[in-house]
C-alpha cells in the first residue's frame, strides 16, 4: 500500500547520488477498501534517509537483505471506515558503527497508546546481524531477539533468513527471501513466512515477484488467512516510479464491529470478503 510522495527536505540533502545509488526513498500510498458494501480510506506516508548510498541490486527497488546504512525515518497512516478512523505517527533511526556495533530506536503513536522500542545489535559479519529490541508501550513491555542471515550466491544473488522470538520464546516469526538474476534484465524474488505462537493460531504466507526489466515488475501474495494480491510497479526514470494494486482479504464480522461502527457490520459472525484497490507513488533519489 504506498503511494508515495517526496519529503522535500530530504530530497534536497540526496541530489548527489548517482543512478542506481539512493540516499532518500519516500513512498506515499492510497488505498480503497470495499468493506462488503461499505467504503473505507488508507493513506500512508513514508520518508527514509541514508547517510550513505544504498546500491540496487539490479532491479531498481531491490537492496541488499540486512541493511547496514545509517538511517532515519518518519511515517504516518490514516484510516477511516464508516464513522470510526486512526492516525499513526512514527519516526525511527538506526546508528552503525564502524566496529558493527547498531543502535536504533522507533517511537510510534497509535490513537492514544505509544510504543517506544530501543534496539541493540552488533554485526558479526556483513551477512550475520544480531538485535536485541526492548518494545514498551501503556499496557505492556517485551524483549525481543532476532537474527538476521544472508547467504550470499553467484553475483547479488542470495538466500535470507530472518528469526524473531519473545524472551520468553513463546511466539516466534521465521522468514526468508530468495533473489536471483534470470539473465539480462530479467530477475525473480521468492518470500515465505511463518508465525507460531503457544496457545495460538499459527500463520504462513508466501510471495513471488517477477521482473521483466529492472524496472518493471508484476507481483502476487497469498497467505493463511486466503489474502490475496497481485501488484503491479513501473519505474518511468531512475528515481520515479507508480505502483498499482488489487488484492482480497477475509475479516470475522466481529473483528469488523469491534472498531466501534456498525454501518459496515452485518450482524453475524461470518466472514466478510474486503476488496482493496491500491495506487502509489515512489520517488528514490
Amino acid at each position: 500500500m504506498r503511494f508515495k510522495l517526496a519529503a522535500l527536505p530530504l530530497m534536497l540533502l540526496a541530489v548527489t547520488a548517482t543512478a542506481e545509488e539512493y540516499t532518500s526513498i519516500t513512498t506515499v500510498d492510497y488505498s480503497n477498501l470495499d468493506l462488503d458494501g461499505a467504503d473505507g480510506n488508507l493513506f500512508g506516508a513514508e520518508t527514509s534517509y541514508y547517510f550513505s548510498g544504498k546500491e540496487s541490486l539490479g532491479p531498481l527497488k531491490e537492496f541488499e537483505y540486512i541493511n547496514k546504512v545509517t538511517n532515519v525515518s518518519a511515517a504516518f497512516t490514516h484510516f477511516d471506515v464508516g464513522s470510526f478512523d486512526s492516525d499513526n505517527f512514527a519516526v525511527a533511526g538506526e546508528y552503525f558503527a564502524n566496529n558493527g556495533l547498531m543502535v536504533g530506536a522507533n517511537i510510534t503513536e497509535v490513537d492514544d497508546d505509544n510504543v517506544n522500542t530501543i534496539s541493540l545489535g552488533y554485526l558479526f559479519t556483513p551477512n550475520f546481524l544480531v538485535k536485541l529490541s526492548h518494545v514498551d508501550n501503556d499496557y505492556d513491555d517485551e524483549t525481543l531477539v532476532e537474527a538476521r542471515y544472508n547467504y550470499q550466491l553467484n553475483g547479488n544473488d542470495y538466500i535470507g533468513f530472518d528469526f524473531v522470538t519473545d524472551d520468553d520464546f513463546d511466539a516466534r516469526v521465521f522468514s526468508t527471501k530468495y533473489f536471483a538474476s534470470l539473465g539480462g534484465d530479467q530477475y525473480w524474488t521468492a518470500d515465505f513466512a511463518y508465525t507460531s505462537i503457544d496457545d495460538g493460531d499459527n500463520y504462513w504466507k508466501v510471495g513471488a515477484e517477477y521482473y521483466f526489466t529492472k524496472s518493471t515488475s508484476i507481483g502476487v501474495k497469498y497467505d493463511d488467512n486466503q489474502d490475496f494480491k497481485l501488484g503491479y510497479s513501473h519505474f518511468f526514470s531512475q528515481n520515479i516510479a507508480v505502483e498499482a494494486a488489487y488484492s482480497t482479504m477475509l475479516f470475522d464480522d466481529l473483528n469488523l464491529r469491534s472498531f466501534g461502527n456498525e454501518a459496515y457490520s452485518s450482524g453475524s459472525s461470518a466472514d466478510i470478503e474486503v476488496d482493496k484497490f491500491e495506487l502509489g507513488l515512489t520517488v528514490q533519489l
